[in-house]
């Protein structure tokens, strides 16, 4: 390829994240670089692109405070790193995080940033160009979260042998290693999750449900896997319904047509709570109760519907949740958090703005990335609808004096994964770092240099990963990259001292266990609806 191509190359790169990718991120320079990709916001506002003038990106709505705590948890955890002695002594890891907007076009708006790095890097240009400012290439990266997302953003990877470890993306589809060659995940694939879903059915003798899944990668073909199993236990399927948090309305109100006609009092859901709100938000509109809801992991412990005003119709769920892991010191960290103290991150602004209620002024940001391009920041910090009444924020407030999703958790699944995540490429890192010639996994036994480690030496050696965890558990990928792990049942209860959701832990399912022995559940605990111990309502039998 001849000069001329690679300018080509190089500059095309160049503007499309210049005029495409996303400009708020979280970003600190280091020694090697991590890539991020975690949903700050639930979605993106609809807008009609009339291309009578260059189309500007689409604006992200609905802040996430758990999707900021698990961009917190990684920051957490390259620090912890950095200052560690023993792990990866004299390297400095650094960051590269953006917001998906639970997208797959905001998404891949970040991706085609990393990959663009690795790109120009390649074309090795330092003789034609100043390079003193050179960022080093995001050799791994850590995300996304739903797995429809994951796949669109692991196909892109993929091209480059960039490791992918997703925290969230559980899709059994994502297992193909011929299409999905980089990606790797610290959560189960669900194939085991629809089994002990099928399983908790078959526990409770009921044989007569409805299915309701989100229509992207990880809904279809979990459900799919679901409806196997289910006709392996003769349990019968009323009635199958798709739903998206983008469909009509129209077709959200023929859903719940369909629930409110049907016999069927068990309700089995493989969504996300973005996908499913919308249908909830209906059903409560129409009263429907009396239904056993049985949720997926993606939306047993979600924010979105975990509220008092929903509980009177999900109160008494049964949900499959991830088991959790303890993440000492985070807690402490999380309360750090501050506009002044955050010259790294780029969305402590808006989160501060969104906790309190308020707006920054200019003075009152220390962070350059959290300015979004406008000529006048302040200005920019009055002017969206959103923030419109808001009065200015003083600097003084204090995070542990409101209630916040951001540090209300008991129990940390995906906070910890998003942890164990970086810790991955951490320990895969550390085998390059020790490496003894003769012994390394490349041609003649050689070793990678960590000074100029590559994504794809990385990636060789996160397939031979073993470490033992904060929590004392092996980790390992197997030849899917995924890692095989229980899951906990949880059942939804209602507060007495502040009306808030209580995710009650009623249970436990052994992956690991032989057939007939991997589900265990306390009926003693269970509260149907959120409030009863007898399940009397509901037949045994339908």
């Amino acid at each position: 390829m001849k000069f001329s191509e690679y300018q080509i190359v190089f500059f095309g790169l160049t503007y499309a994240v210049a005029a495409y990718g996303p400009n708020q991120r979280a970003q600190k320079k280091g020694d090697i670089i991590l890539g991020g990709l975690f949903p700050i916001h639930f979605g993106v506002a609809a807008k009609d692109q009339d291309l009578k003038s260059r189309p500007e990106s689409t604006e992200c709505i609905r802040y996430n405070y758990r999707g900021f705590r698990w961009l917190q948890a990684m920051i957490f955890a390259i620090e912890e790193i950095n200052n560690s002695a023993t792990l990866l002594p004299n390297v400095t890891l650094g960051y590269r995080i953006f917001d998906t907007c639970n997208t797959v076009s905001k998404a891949l708006e970040a991706t085609l940033s990393f990959v663009a790095q690795n790109k120009i890097d390649s074309l090795n240009l330092d003789e034609f160009c100043n390079c003193s400012e050179h960022i080093p290439s995001t050799i791994a990266v850590v995300g996304a979260t739903g797995s429809g997302i994951s796949s669109a953003v692991a196909n892109l990877l993929g091209l480059f042998y960039i490791p992918q470890v997703s925290y969230a993306s559980s899709s059994r589809l994502l297992s193909n290693k011929n299409q999905f060659k980089s990606f790797l995940r610290t959560i189960p694939n669900d194939e085991h999750q629809a089994t002990a879903m099928a399983d908790i059915i078959d526990y409770f003798r009921w044989n007569w449900v409805g299915t309701i899944a989100a229509d992207d990668d990880y809904g279809r073909p979990g459900i799919e896997k679901f409806r196997e199993e289910a006709e392996e236990r003769d349990i019968c399927i009323d009635f199958s319904e798709l739903i998206s948090q983008y469909s009509y309305k129209e077709e959200i109100q023929h859903v719940v047509e369909v629930i409110q006609n049907s016999t069927a009092r068990v309700i089995v859901a493989f969504s996300s709570g973005p996908d499913l709100e919308p249908l909830i938000k209906e059903i409560i509109r129409h009263n429907i109760t009396g239904r056993i809801w049985l949720a997926s992991e993606a939306w047993a412990t979600s924010s979105l519907i975990a509220i008092p005003e929903f509980f009177h119709v999900v109160g008494g769920i049964i949900g499959v949740a991830l088991w959790s892991g303890n993440i000492p010191g985070l807690h402490d960290f999380l309360q750090t958090v501050h506009p002044k103290q955050s010259s790294s991150n780029g969305f402590v602004k808006e989160f501060w703005e969104e906790t309190f209620n308020c707006y920054l002024t200019g003075e009152q940001v220390t962070s350059k990335a959290s300015v979004v391009s406008n000529k006048n920041e302040e200005q920019n910090s009055q002017t969206p609808s959103n923030r419109t009444f808001r009065p200015p924020c003083t600097g003084e407030e204090n995070i542990t004096s409101v209630d916040t999703p951001y540090l209300s958790y008991t129990h940390l699944r995906i906070t910890y994964n998003v942890y164990l995540a970086v810790y991955c490429i951490a320990y895969a890192l550390q085998d390059i770092y020790t490496c003894t010639t003769g012994k390394g996994l490349f041609t003649n036994g050689s070793c990678a240099d960590i000074k100029k480690v590559e994504a794809w030496q990385v990636l060789k050696h996160l397939r031979h990963l073993n470490f033992t965890n904060s929590i004392g558990k092996e980790v390992d990928f197997d030849e899917f990259g995924d890692i095989i792990g229980n899951y906990t049942i949880i059942n939804w209860h209602h507060s007495l001292e502040d009306g808030s959701v209580l995710f009650e832990e009623v249970g436990h399912y052994n992956v690991y266990a032989k057939k007939g022995e991997r589900l265990f559940i306390n009926e003693k605990k269970i509260l149907w609806n959120g409030f009863s111990t007898e399940n009397s309502d509901l037949p045994i039998f339908w």
